[in-house]
C-alpha cells in the first residue's frame, strides 16, 4: 500500500518491464583482410593449378641458371693479372664462352671442371684490362662469347625443387539443451541459432591468425597436423627495422625482392604500424596528399605505398604481429582448402542439439625469393 504519491522508485520494481534492445552488439573484429587480399579461402587452386585433394600440398619450383657466383675462399689472397685459372666456390653456372665480370675486369671462360671447381679463362687482358682479384670476390655473368665453329659445351642444369605445406583442421562444436533452445532470450530467435551463427566467423579469424603464426608439422596419430604460416616460407629477403618502420625499410625490401625476380604488390602491416607509417609520410616533403575539404581534420587514409619497384597495397590485419611486416608477390601466395568450412548436424544423444563447423585449410607460398620480411618493428 502506498500512503503517499507513488513513483517509479516505490516498491520492489519487480513489475516494471525491462527495455532491452533486440540486437546483440559485438566489439571483437571478424574481418580477415589478408585472406581477402590473397583472393579468398581457396585462391591457391587457381593460382597454382592445384587440381587434386591432399593433406600435404607441394608446389614445383625452378629457376633460371644463376647469373652470379664468387671466387673460392681459403685459396690465394689475390689472383694475379697473369693467372688464367681461378678456383670458384661453385663452378656449375659457367661453361665455355661464358663472359664474366670480376671487379672491373671482363673475362671469357675457356673450360670448366665441376669436380675441382676450377675455371680456365682465355688470355687475360683480351677483353679488358687485367687486374688482381681478392679471394671470395663476387662474380657476375654478363654475356656469352663462343668460338666460331666450336663443338657444343653442356652446362649444368638447375634442379626442380618443391615447396610444401600441410593442412590444418579447424573445428568448433556446440551442445545446447532443448530447454535452453526453447527459452525466450533478448536479441535472438533461439540460443542454438545464435551460437551457431558465431562459430563460422570465429573459425575465419583463427585461419587469419594461422596465416601469420602457423607452425608447419607433419602430424602423427597422437600429434595434430599443422599448416605453416608466412614465416615458415619467407626468409631469404629480410630488412631489420630495429625500431619504428621507415619508408627506407620498405624501399630496401622491395628492391631486394625485385632484384630476385619478384613483383611485389602487397605490404602487410599491423594497424599500429600503418598509423606510424602514415604519420611519417604525412609530414614528408616528398609526399603529396590532397587535403580533404570541409570540416574534417586530417588527410585521407593511406591505401598503399609507392616504391620504385612497384606500388604496394597495404593489408592491415589486426591479427598480424606488430613486430613483423611482409611484402608479398600475391601471384605466388594463396590459401588452399581441402575441405571448405561447413556446418554439420551431429547425432542426437540425450535431450540436446549438437552440431559443429569443420574446415581443413592450408597456405601455399611459391618462390621464397619473391617475398620478404621486415623484422624488429616497434610502435
Amino acid at each position: 500500500m502506498y500512503e503517499q504519491q507513488k513513483t517509479s522508485y516505490s516498491g520492489s520494481g519487480n513489475e516494471i518491464v525491462r527495455v532491452v534492445g533486440d540486437i546483440i552488439h559485438y566489439i571483437d573484429p571478424m574481418d580477415t583482410p589478408l585472406t581477402a587480399a590473397l583472393g579468398g579461402f581457396d585462391s591457391a587452386r587457381g593460382k597454382f593449378k592445384v587440381n587434386m585433394q591432399g593433406k600435404k600440398i607441394e608446389l614445383l619450383e625452378d629457376e633460371y641458371a644463376p647469373l652470379a657466383g664468387a671466387l673460392a675462399a681459403g685459396g690465394a689472397t689475390s689472383m694475379a693479372t697473369d693467372d688464367t685459372q681461378f678456383t670458384f666456390a661453385d663452378a656449375s653456372p659457367f661453361q665455355d664462352g661464358t663472359m664474366i665480370l670480376i671487379d672491373t675486369e671482363y673475362l671469357v671462360v675457356k673450360a670448366v671442371n665441376n669436380t675441382t671447381q676450377v675455371v680456365d679463362f682465355y688470355t687475360r687482358g683480351t677483353y679488358s684490362t687485367a687486374t688482381t682479384h681478392a679471394s671470395t670476390a663476387a662474380v657476375a655473368i654478363v654475356g656469352m662469347a663462343r668460338l666460331e665453329g666450336d663443338d657444343a659445351d653442356y652446362a649444368s642444369l638447375t634442379d626442380i625443387g618443391t615447396a610444401y605445406n600441410y593442412s590444418s583442421i579447424f573445428q568448433k562444436a556446440l551442445n545446447i539443451s532443448e530447454t535452453d533452445i526453447a527459452l525466450d532470450y533478448y536479441g535472438m530467435s533461439d540460443s542454438f541459432s545464435y551460437q551457431s551463427g558465431k562459430v563460422l566467423p570465429e573459425q575465419f579469424r583463427l585461419f587469419e591468425l594461422a596465416l601469420f603464426h602457423g607452425q608447419r608439422y607433419v602430424g602423427t596419430a597422437a600429434l595434430p597436423r599443422a599448416m605453416g604460416g608466412l614465416g615458415t616460407f619467407i626468409g631469404s629477403n629480410t630488412v631489420a627495422a630495429g625500431g619504428a618502420i621507415t619508408k627506407a625499410d620498405i624501399d630496401d625490401l622491395a628492391e631486394k625482392i625485385y632484384l630476385d625476380g619478384g613483383q611485389p604488390d602487397l605490404l602487410c602491416l599491423h594497424p599500429s604500424v600503418v598509423q606510424d607509417l602514415k604519420d611519417i609520410l604525412d609530414s614528408s616533403s616528398f609526399v603529396r596528399i590532397t587535403q580533404q575539404e570541409g570540416s574534417i581534420l586530417g588527410t585521407k587514409p593511406m591505401r598503399g605505398v609507392s616504391t620504385q619497384w612497384g606500388d604496394l597495397l597495404i593489408v592491415s590485419s589486426r591479427f598480424q604481429p606488430l613486430a613483423t611486416g611482409y611484402i608479398l608477390d600475391s601471384r605466388k601466395v594463396g590459401p588452399y582448402q581441402l575441405r571448405p568450412f561447413a556446418w554439420h548436424d551431429l547425432a542426437r544423444v540425450g535431450d540436446s542439439r549438437k552440431g559443429e563447423v569443420v574446415g581443413e585449410l592450408s597456405l601455399l607460398v611459391a618462390n621464397n625469393e619473391a617475398h620478404g620480411t621486415i623484422t624488429g618493428i616497434t610502435s
